[in-house]
């Protein structure tokens, strides 16, 4: 027997799941029965989208209940279920493995985060899906396909948004663990920012800016460094100040749930904004995401700048990253590096519907791509004309999955798929 619990909602509660339940399988053969028998499904992660991406009214599936088994050998990492970063990464560390980066919420799973292009930040660092060698999936038969760097479906299959089946494992390439050193500093002039945004984000391993786009006394910068880095004292040079123990992200309610700054520590206490046993962020909130080639980033945050009388109502905060350049299909950093101006919002539904078509017509001179599970009003023909590849990666789920049972309204208005 198969149990089942209510679908319920997101991790914020912004969005509401249709189906009534979701499917609890314990073992492959309950998954494979669960799938096979099932007209349309759809797989739900950590909750951790604010969309409808994982969503759909016939039936929901969640392997939070199957074997979590994480397997490290040499430079490989191979994770089943629902295993979480913050699960994995103190496995690599003992290990003396790494990940190349990690995101801010290590609460997030390694399967979902791969599935929808997620990120942390640094210029010479691909997202967390650019760390998969293959992923292991179950079609809509039942039957389990193991998908390397070798088989033509995989860079689709890698960043797969779910449409090709459902991802029982994921293989990581790792590198050797590392330390890493964060600060965080208050006084560096947006003039200094968008003067040379690439100087900036290359200074350290990992640099974010935190911006309302209005008021300088919420802006910070937090600098994540390695012993490697060369320029690590560039943001002092701007004029950035240390800030003291209290860390405010801009109208976030972070209290004592961040990670230590200055003082060196291992990858994965560093990496992340959010500590692992905290709740994250704001929590009640909503998240929208766009990504710009990294040679407009000057250009793109004054466009931005120039609505912050329009966002502020809703925002909580905006932090601006970086992420270099893949050959996923779906990547929002398919063949560019880019610069991910990312919203934190008020958990307000049609507040933020409501301002996202200004930023969106903002940037559109600079051909965004939107995070696929963040909230966003883009039509499905103006993100497939900035992915060159997104009719092959239809073509290939669509042989993957012909009967279209992993297809959602989700991936009709985005990918008409």
């Amino acid at each position: 027997m198969i149990h089942t619990r209510p679908s319920g909602t997101n991790w914020s509660g912004n969005h509401r799941y249709r189906a009534a339940e979701t499917l609890l399988p314990t073992d492959l053969g309950d998954l494979a029965a669960s799938v096979s028998r099932t007209p349309s499904i759809r797989v739900q992660a950590t909750r951790h989208t604010f969309n409808d991406i994982g969503d759909t009214d016939a039936a929901l599936l969640s392997l939070e209940r199957m074997p979590t088994r994480i397997e490290v050998r040499g430079d490989r990492a191979r994770v089943e279920g629902l295993v979480t970063f913050a699960q994995l990464a103190p496995v690599l560390e003992a290990e003396g493995r790494a990940l190349h980066n990690l995101g801010s919420l290590p609460h997030i799973s390694v399967a979902g985060a791969a599935a929808t292009g997620t990120h942390g930040s640094g210029t010479a660092n691909g997202n967390l899906s650019s760390a998969v060698t293959a992923v292991e999936i179950m079609d809509a038969d039942g039957h389990t396909h193991r998908i390397d760097d070798a088989h033509p479906w995989f860079p689709a299959a890698a960043l797969g948004l779910g449409a090709f089946g459902v991802v029982t494992a994921v293989e990581l390439r790792t590198v050797a663990s590392y330390t890493v050193t964060a600060e965080a500093y208050t006084a560096v002039p947006w003039d200094a920012v968008i003067a040379d945004p690439r100087r900036l984000f290359a200074s350290a391993r990992s640099v974010s800016v935190f911006t309302t786009w209005g008021d300088p006394a919420h802006d910070l910068v937090w600098i994540k460094a390695t012993d490697a880095d060369t320029e690590p004292g560039y943001v002092m040079d701007l004029g950035g100040h240390p800030i003291g123990a209290e860390l405010h992200l801009g109208r976030i309610r972070t209290v004592g749930n961040t990670t230590e700054r200055g003082t060196p520590g291992p990858w994965h206490t560093r990496l992340p904004h959010f500590r692992a046993e905290a709740l994250p962020s704001d929590g009640d909130e909503i998240q929208s995401e766009y990504f710009v080639p990294l040679d407009a980033a000057s250009e793109a945050l004054a466009a931005v700048r120039s609505l912050a009388s329009v966002v502020d109502p809703v925002l909580l905060v905006s932090e601006l990253r970086t992420v270099a350049a893949d050959d996923l299909w779906l990547s929002p950093a398919y063949r560019r590096d880019v610069l991910a101006i990312h919203f934190t919002w008020r958990n307000d539904n049609a507040g933020v519907a409501a301002v996202l078509p200004a930023v969106e017509a903002a940037l559109a001179p600079f051909d965004p791509r939107p995070h696929w599970g963040k909230a966003f009003t883009m039509p499905g023909e103006r993100i497939r004309a900035t992915l060159p590849r997104a009719e092959a990666f239809v073509a290939a789920a669509r042989e993957a999955d012909p009967r279209g049972v992993f297809r959602n309204d989700f991936l009709r208005r985005t990918l008409a798929l």
